[in-house]
């Protein structure tokens, strides 16, 4: 069956791993270590490391349920994909990042954006240009800006709600504060 790779509600996530780079192993968080350790290519290409745990030792955990999803009665013990360390310990560095205050208040600029850049794609039709030459494409994308203002200065004036975000799969595996 497939990895869980990321934490659900009470499962394990790779961050409860011990990675032992050196001597290339895993160790979960009950002490179990990994019995394979292989480099290898992701679907897209990507260089990852596979470790799978034994099944022997895998199958009678007590915590088997939290830490793989799927069939209980597979016949594999728990595989974890990492990426090569140095992507793998910038990856955690910035997760890491991710739970400070100055970052979060720093990313609420990014998410405006964000938020203009999608508004105007899905209401304005932004991506799509109704001229050919650069002065027009240049005015047709100030009337846009300038309508999109004007829309939201009427929904402020009018007190109409925004609507509310949507949750991302990824923000919703995180625990909130």
């Amino acid at each position: 069956m497939g990895e869980q790779q990321t934490k659900d509600a009470e499962g394990f996530s790779q961050d409860d791993f011990a990675i032992d780079w050196d001597n290339r192993r895993v160790t979960c968080p009950n002490g179990t270590t990994t019995s394979n350790w292989r480099e290898d290519r992701s679907q897209q290409g990507a260089a990852v490391v596979r470790a799978r745990f034994p099944m022997g030792l895998c199958r009678p955990c007590k915590d088997r349920e939290q830490c793989t999803r799927g069939d209980a009665k597979a016949e594999t013990g728990r595989r974890i994909a990492l990426r090569p360390r140095a992507e793998q310990e910038v990856i955690q560095q910035a997760r890491a990042q991710e739970d400070t205050q100055e970052w979060k208040e720093q990313y609420a600029h990014r998410a405006g954006v964000e938020g203009t850049i999608s508004q105007g794609v899905r209401a304005f039709g932004l991506r799509r240009c109704r001229y050919s030459g650069l002065a027009k494409a240049r005015l047709q994308h100030q009337l846009t800006a300038t309508a999109m203002n004007f829309h939201r200065l009427n929904a402020w004036w009018t007190n109409t709600p925004r609507a509310r975000t949507r949750t991302s799969h990824l923000a919703a595996l995180r625990p909130t504060e």
